[in-house]
């Protein structure tokens, strides 16, 4: 027997025990913290685009906040099973069927390794790349120091070689944030399989999930991977569409950046004003103060007003 599969075998030995002292849940929960901010915050970008009637931002946020909000509905769903009592539906894996899955890991991974120290185990992906968009290779670490059913999944996945979201850089992945993975409708198969003690069968469906793509339930859309969040609507704007404000220097989207009319300076809405008299929009370094109303109007409006010298009431 090589090193290697002797480390293996006392690291099955060491995973298999853990299922037989494996401590019962001691009923902390947390609470999707994270999800219902992001929530939060798509409310309120949604709020202000029907305000301004910005109808395609809307329809974006609508989507993407319906995305969100199953997200949510399965983090809540996954606390409500995790106050019920643990039940085993079928029998853990022996040690040689533990061992023979990390065997078969070293066949399907460049890179297993073992630190039974810190009670880890993981392997490395090959680069991954999806629609074109380079995210590099991850690594699946998983901590089987507590692999009771009654606990959430305890593995991260960790890129080795970031390319993250430009809007969001904890967002590795079109489907991992904080280094956790939203693992869809692969929860439950994820869950049995590690319960089970099926580690071969975990780390391939991780794998296969970071391979993939669900353009309906992504953190952040690989279209707009390297796009940034437009100041005014909140929709994500990609490099080649997006318009910096020559003012505040925020980017805006097509869709809602506005040419000062008198300088044809590129302004967010945040830079403009609106002339009392005429109604029409400047941006703030076109406007003046009159010193007889004190209105703030715009050039043509103030040469057509008759002033007081300066000073006088």
């Amino acid at each position: 027997m090589t090193r290697t599969q002797k480390t293996l075998l006392r690291t099955a030995i060491s995973i298999r025990h853990r299922f037989e002292v494996a401590p019962c849940a001691d009923g902390a929960v947390e609470l999707p913290d994270l999800t219902w901010r992001r929530c939060g915050t798509l409310l309120r970008h949604m709020r202000l685009a029907r305000q301004r009637g910005w109808q395609l931002a809307d329809g974006r946020l609508r989507l993407e906040l319906a995305a969100i909000l199953q997200r949510l509905k399965a983090e809540v769903s996954d606390i409500d099973r995790s106050l019920k009592p643990v039940q085993r539906e079928s029998r853990i894996a022996s040690v040689r069927e533990i061992y023979g899955d990390l065997l078969a890991l070293l066949a399907e991974f460049d890179d297993v390794w073992s630190d039974r120290r810190h009670k880890t185990l993981s392997v490395k992906t090959e680069p991954v790349e999806l629609e074109g968009v380079y995210l590099g290779p991850f690594e699946i670490r998983l901590d089987w120091s507590d692999l009771s059913q009654s606990q959430p999944p305890n593995y991260r996945v960790v890129a080795l070689d970031a390319n993250p979201a430009a809007a969001n850089s904890s967002v590795t992945h079109p489907h991992v944030q904080d280094d956790a993975v939203c693992e869809g409708e692969a929860r439950q198969t994820i869950r049995t399989a590690l319960s089970q003690g099926r580690l071969f069968d975990f780390f391939t469906i991780v794998a296969s999930l970071l391979r993939t793509y669900n353009a309906g339930s992504p953190f952040v859309a690989l279209s707009d991977w390297h796009g940034v969040e437009c100041s005014d609507c909140g929709a994500m704007v990609a490099d080649e569409e997006r318009w910096i404000c020559e003012k505040c220097e925020t980017t805006v989207c097509g869709d809602c950046y506005i040419n000062c009319a008198a300088c044809d300076t590129i302004c967010c809405s945040e830079c403009l004003m609106r002339c009392q008299r005429c109604d029409e929009i400047r941006c703030g370094d076109c406007m003046k103060r009159c010193l007889q109303c004190r209105a703030e109007l715009c050039q043509e409006c103030l040469d057509n007003t008759e002033l007081l010298p300066a000073g006088s009431r």
